[in-house]
């Protein structure tokens, strides 16, 4: 059976069990998608996701970026499973890596700036130095373009996870847009 049509059999439990590693940390989010269900392919289900993103207001995005880690965490084993993958595959689970002051003077800036950790989708990234060039050019921004941005990113990384758990024959991954999104409601 296909992981898509499990998803659209399971119960609300299940099915919220099945979506939450998409969206991280987003419980709310998850259930919303599932009452979305049955989903005729992962685009749908990435739609879904995106379209919950979108309805967020301001101060319920603070708080889905405020359950994010922040790059190359103390305790990377706080992290989900699949937030470990992503950031291990820089080396940024690692205490012993080279970035690993950089990263913590750039995350301590930006939160002290924003209020919320960075986010970006790692999966965008072939190394850390590509890394450190959007956290640096980002520290550079408005608070309401880095709402917009975090949230872009969320979308992002959405998307990677639903292409990867199931399977995709869309490319949009690079054109998502969320300009309309975290606006007070």
């Amino acid at each position: 059976m296909s992981r898509l049509i499990e998803l659209n059999r399971a119960d609300e439990i299940q099915a919220i069990a099945l979506l939450a590693p998409l969206i991280e940390r987003a419980p709310e989010i998850a259930k919303q998608v599932a009452r979305r269900r049955p989903f005729r392919s992962a685009d749908d289900l990435f739609q879904a996701i995106h379209d919950a993103l979108l309805a967020l207001s301001e101060s319920a995005c603070i708080g889905l970026f405020r359950a994010h880690p922040e790059l190359a965490p103390d305790n990377p084993l706080a992290m989900t499973e699949e937030s470990q993958s992503e950031q291990g595959r820089l080396n940024l689970t690692s205490h012993e890596s080279e970035y690993r002051t950089r990263l913590n003077e750039l995350n301590a800036r930006y939160r002290e700036k924003y209020g919320f950790p960075f986010i970006t989708a790692l999966a965008r990234h072939e190394n850390i130095d590509s890394v450190l060039k959007e956290f640096e050019a980002r520290l550079k921004n408005d608070r309401d373009t880095e709402i917009r941005r975090a949230i872009d990113q969320i979308a992002v990384v959405s998307s990677t996870r639903v292409r990867a758990k199931f399977g995709s024959d869309d490319s949009r991954t690079s054109e998502i847009s969320t300009a309309n999104s975290c606006t007070e409601a």
